[in-house]
Formats: C-alpha cells, sequence, structure tokens
C-alpha cells in the first residue's frame, strides 16, 4: 500500500425524497430517484472536476448515487463502479415505515445507549457501518494510489467516515450526535488524505480530513 492517496468524496445529488421533506409533503413510491435538481448538482460536481486527473467514478448502489454518478460522467465522460458498501446506513423497519412521513436525516438516536453490537430490528449497527468504513477506507486507498476517482456516497455514511478518520480506534456511539452537526449538502465535496509526514519530531501515518462540504460548485 502507499503511503499516499487521495479520497474525493461528494454526497449523492438532491433526491426526490429531499425535495419532498425541504416541501413538507409525502414522499412519493419512486422517491429514491433524482429530482431535475440534483441531476443539475450531479452535473455541477463534474464541471467542478473538470481538468482533473480523474480515471473514474465509484458510487453506492442505491438509485440516488448512481444517478449522481452518472450525471458527473456525462460531464467528465469517465467509467462507473458500483461498491455497496458505499450505501446509506441501515435504518430500522420501524424507521423504515415511517420514512414518507419525516426526513432524510435518520434516527440513530438509539446508539449511544447500547453496545455497539446492538441494532434495532432491521438496522445496522454501529459495529456493522463502522466495519463498512474500514472496509471502504482499505479498499479505496489500495486503488488510490495508482487512480484518481471520485466517491458517491450519503449523509450517514460519510459522518461515520468522518468519525473514523477524527477519532480512529477511540470512535464510539456516544460521537454520533456531535458529528452529525457537521451538516453536509447534496453534492458538497469533501476531501480526505491519507499521508506519512512528520511535524515537530512527531510521526503522523494515517488520514486526515483536508476539506468538508465544499460547495463551491453549487
Amino acid at each position: 500500500m502507499s503511503d499516499d492517496a487521495v479520497l474525493y468524496f461528494t454526497r449523492h445529488g438532491e433526491s426526490v425524497a429531499n425535495a419532498s421533506d425541504k416541501a413538507g409533503v409525502r414522499r412519493p413510491a419512486d422517491s429514491d430517484r433524482l429530482s431535475d435538481r440534483g441531476w443539475e448538482q450531479a452535473r455541477g460536481v463534474g464541471r467542478r472536476l473538470k481538468g482533473m486527473e480523474l480515471d473514474l467514478i465509484v458510487c453506492s448502489d442505491m438509485r440516488r448515487a448512481r444517478e449522481t454518478a452518472a450525471g458527473i460522467a456525462e460531464v467528465l465522460d469517465l467509467p462507473v463502479e458500483v461498491d455497496a458498501d458505499l450505501r446509506e446506513v441501515q435504518q430500522s423497519d420501524a424507521f423504515e415505515a415511517a420514512s414518507p412521513h419525516f426526513g432524510d436525516t435518520g434516527n440513530l438516536n438509539w446508539m449511544p445507549d447500547h453496545p455497539t453490537d446492538f441494532a434495532e430490528p432491521g438496522a445496522e449497527s454501529f459495529d456493522d457501518i463502522v466495519t463498512r468504513v474500514h472496509a471502504v477506507q482499505e479498499r479505496l486507498t489500495e486503488r488510490a494510489s495508482a487512480q484518481h476517482f471520485v466517491t458517491v456516497s450519503h449523509f450517514g455514511f460519510l459522518h461515520f467516515f468522518l468519525g473514523a478518520v477524527l477519532f480512529g480506534e477511540d470512535f464510539g456511539p456516544e460521537h454520533f450526535k456531535p458529528l452529525y452537526n457537521a451538516g453536509h449538502a447534496n453534492t458538497g465535496i469533501s476531501i480526505f488524505e491519507r499521508r506519512r509526514r512528520t511535524m515537530d519530531s512527531m510521526v503522523f501515518d494515517g488520514w486526515s480530513l483536508t476539506t468538508w462540504n465544499d460547495q463551491a460548485h453549487l
């Protein structure tokens, strides 16, 4: 594995579900697709990244992420690869049943009050999500030394990725609520770097956050 790697993350474009929540109306059955605004946001990411040396777009298997990747690819003329580990955090059955009635930020408030391997019915546990994050970190880092790519994921997954970077092995459910205070807009761009560097005789070898939720293209 190379010591150096850069991962460009973007959240998917505005979905019909996102637009419905903002308008305070019930989500339609096909709400996982992008809204017209979401498609334009995706193309905006492509225009923002145009001229960069990029080889590939890697996206979650969820429809809103795949469509965002397609919008970016339309501008950049790049191949798209799907990685299911990038998908959004799986909510409980009760949350999914009620989701047409309220927002997309999720309801993981139960996490800090339970062991890390606990999950409500139908949901992922904290450990499940962090395992996915570590798998993505390892897999994409290995490739990022030879390829440059942009990754399309989701609000919840991005925050768990951020938590794993900031807190390392100390990352726990108690960090969940503070992390979610760091908003992330649809198609905001975040950049994570893996570098080995020395500062004041201290050696740093791991991931760092260099940019969070850049929206200059919106």
